[in-house]
C-alpha cells in the first residue's frame, strides 16, 4: 500500500481530483489517498468537499478495490494550534500549514506528501527507490531557492516522509514551535528547512518545478519566471489549462481534462 496525502480547503480540489487521476493512471498498486482540510474562523475558505471525496473513493475503488481514501477534517487541532501565532496568515494560505498536522491523524510508516498543484507523471512506487530508513525524510531542492535563500534550501511540494522516524525526532513538532514564535516569509517550508536534520536530496526527476521530462515522476505547478524574451514571474497552476497550454506548452495531460470534465460535472470547473 502507498500512502499519499494531500492537504487545504475547497480552493484546490480541482488539484486533488486532477492528481488523483494521475495517480490512478500510472499506480498499479494499491493507494491510501488521505486528504486533511480546515474550515477555520479567521480565513474564508471552505472545507474541501466530503461529497466529491466520496466520489473520488468511489472511483478509486473501480480501479482497484484496495484502494482507500480517507478523509480528516482537522480546524478544531488546526485553530488550537495556530490561532493567534505569528503565522496563522502565511503567504499563500493557512491551509499550508495543515501538512505539519500529519502525525497526529495518519499512521503508516511511509508517506508521500504532495501539494495539490502536483500531478504525477509516473508510478509511485519510484519514490520505494529511496533510502529514508534512517532519515525523517526525501526532499528536493527548490528551483529558485536554491539560489536566492541557500543552497541547501528545499521545496516542501514533495516530501516523501519516514512516520515513524519524524514521531522519534518531533519534527513537526519542532516546525509547529518555531511558527509559533516568529513570523517566516515561507511559513511552513522554513520551518521545515530549519528543524530538519535527517534528510537526503534526491534527483528534480521526483518534485520537477520546470520542464517535464522522460524520467519525471512528480511535476509541480509551482511559481517560475521567464526571462526571455521578456522578464515574467508566473504561478499557473495545472487547472489552468488555456494557461498551461498557451504559456507552459504542456499538453501531458489533456486525457486527464477530458477524464476530469467526463467523471466530476459537479467539481470546480477548469479554466479551459
Amino acid at each position: 500500500m502507498i500512502h499519499v496525502l494531500q492537504t487545504g480547503n475547497d480552493y484546490i480540489t480541482k488539484g486533488i481530483l486532477l492528481n488523483a487521476l494521475t495517480m490512478l493512471k500510472h499506480t498499479k498498486e494499491p493507494i491510501h489517498l488521505h486528504i486533511m482540510t480546515i474550515e477555520i474562523s479567521w480565513d474564508n475558505g471552505k472545507k474541501i468537499d466530503i461529497n466529491l471525496m466520496n466520489q473520488l473513493r468511489e472511483l478509486m475503488k473501480k480501479y482497484n478495490p484496495e484502494n482507500e481514501l480517507s478523509y480528516y477534517d482537522v480546524s478544531d487541532e488546526f485553530e488550537r494550534v495556530f490561532k493567534d501565532t505569528p503565522n496563522q496568515n502565511p503567504k499563500y494560505t493557512p491551509a499550508s500549514l495543515v501538512r505539519l498536522l500529519c502525525d497526529r491523524f495518519i499512521d503508516c510508516d511511509k508517506l508521500i506528501y504532495l501539494d495539490a498543484d502536483t500531478m504525477t507523471c509516473a508510478s509511485l512506487e519510484e519514490f520505494k527507490k529511496i533510502d529514508i530508513e534512517d532519515k525523517e525524510m526525501a526532499i528536493t531542492l527548490d528551483y529558485m531557492g536554491r539560489f536566492w535563500i541557500n543552497k541547501s534550501y528545499f521545496n516542501s511540494g514533495v516530501l516523501y516522509i519516514n512516520m515513524k522516524k519524524v514521531k522519534e525526532t518531533r519534527m513537526f513538532e519542532k516546525a509547529i514551535e518555531l511558527l509559533t514564535k516568529k513570523k517566516y516569509f515561507f511559513s511552513d517550508q522554513t520551518a521545515l528547512y530549519k528543524v530538519s536534520t535527517k534528510r537526503v536530496y534526491v534527483p528534480f526527476r521526483y518534485n520537477e518545478q520546470r520542464k517535464i521530462r522522460e524520467n519525471t515522476v512528480i511535476k509541480h505547478f509551482c511559481m517560475g519566471i521567464r526571462y526571455f524574451p521578456f522578464f515574467k514571474v508566473y504561478n499557473i497552476k495545472q487547472w489552468n489549462v488555456k494557461k498551461v497550454h498557451s504559456f507552459l506548452h504542456i499538453h501531458d495531460f489533456d486525457d486527464i481534462y477530458e477524464e476530469y470534465n467526463r467523471l466530476f460535472s459537479d467539481a470546480p470547473k477548469l479554466d479551459m
